[in-house]
């Protein structure tokens, strides 16, 4: 089995009309990679020559096209006549590079040395099952804040507060959703609220909130949550939510002391690529502030969960024992890597601080 092409799709053939399209919407991208989910977002929503059955196609085009942008250029230099070669011919027999991992980094279209680091952690059968598991599109899972809602499409149930849609769907469409009966929370994140979670009336703080998915879910477990995060925009979305989910969330800046503080840490996203695939090009590793944001957190609680939605050494086991070794004590960590119909990529670590 060839290893650089073991991910690439059978793709559904496009319209005319969807190849005219993607292939503007493609310009465009080039122009300013690193912000290519928001322009194709906002370029689908434009194409008003599309219908509502076409647009799903040609953003599963496009996203496909940045999904396999290496292994797509072994077929074409236009990524395009590329895609299309695919839906008619399949996969080339085209030879693997010599080295392995060199055939898994096309594969996944990322960088040698993020791809060397997948292959030796995984070894051969789990990377190549990894690479066709980013091909793939992330599931819609929610989070249950409150028992009794209801949904308009089917849905599997996942653990004591998890549910994975089965189907697309509108959410802002759905009772239950614009009640705050439910969020949209990735499995993987899901597990690291319940690894964090110290128990009813503890004192949390969420010191990386964003919009706040894990401090509503700690609340719904019956946490008493402080919430803070240097993006105010974040913390007006989540003082939307709280309210929607009928939650008290605190926010404020961090000050005393805590049971426990969450640090869901800025990082790379390499764990949600299939999410975000344009998170490949725009990689950045922001050591500095998680080792400032960890060493800050032990000293405020005597539990700290330190989680980042990226699949790196140096983002999480090197960062928890630069800190940990002198400050605190590695008590508990694990590595979720993406499943097929469920969880992304995420790290996370519990340490006993100060």
């Amino acid at each position: 089995m060839r290893v650089w092409s073991s991910a690439l799709p059978a793709p559904v053939p496009p319209s005319d009309r969807i190849r005219w399209v993607v292939e503007g919407i493609w310009a465009d991208v080039q122009r300013d990679p690193r912000h290519a989910g928001p322009i194709i977002s906002a370029a689908l929503r434009a194409a008003r020559t599309l219908g509502s059955k076409e647009r799903p196609v040609a953003g599963d085009m496009l996203t496909g096209m940045i999904r396999h942008h290496r292994g797509l250029a072994r077929i074409h230099a236009d990524p395009v006549q590329a895609w299309l070669r695919l839906c008619n011919d399949g996969a080339p027999e085209l030879d693997d590079p010599e080295d392995a991992a060199a055939a898994y980094a096309i594969a996944v279209s990322m960088p040698e040395d993020i791809a060397a680091e997948w292959w030796s952690r995984l070894g051969p059968e789990a990377a190549v099952q990894h690479a066709r598991t980013l091909a793939g599109r992330a599931p819609v899972a929610l989070r249950v804040l409150r028992e009794g809602f209801t949904l308009s499409v089917p849905f599997r149930r996942v653990g004591a507060h998890g549910a994975v849609l089965e189907a697309r769907c509108n959410l802002d469409l759905e009772p239950s959703y614009r009640e705050g009966m439910v969020e949209v929370q990735d499995l993987g994140s899901q597990t690291i609220v319940d690894a964090a979670f110290p128990g009813r009336g503890a004192r949390v703080l969420d010191l990386c909130a964003g919009a706040g998915g894990k401090s509503l879910s700690l609340a719904a477990l019956g946490a008493d949550v402080q919430a803070w995060d240097i993006r105010p925009r974040a913390l007006d979305a989540l003082a939307e939510r709280a309210r929607r989910a009928r939650l008290k969330v605190r926010i404020a800046p961090p000050e005393g002391r805590y049971d426990l503080v969450l640090v869901d840490a800025p990082c790379s996203g390499t764990g949600v690529l299939r999410r975000h695939p344009e998170n490949r090009w725009k990689l950045e590793f922001p050591t500095d502030a998680q080792l400032g944001l960890l060493r800050r957190a032990v000293t405020m609680a005597p539990t700290v969960v330190y989680a980042t939605c990226a699949l790196t050494r140096r983002e999480n086991e090197d960062v928890v024992r630069s800190v940990a070794e002198p400050a605190a004590q590695l008590v508990e960590e694990q590595t979720i890597w993406p499943e097929p119909g469920g969880a992304d990529g995420f790290y996370w670590a519990k340490l006993a601080g100060g």
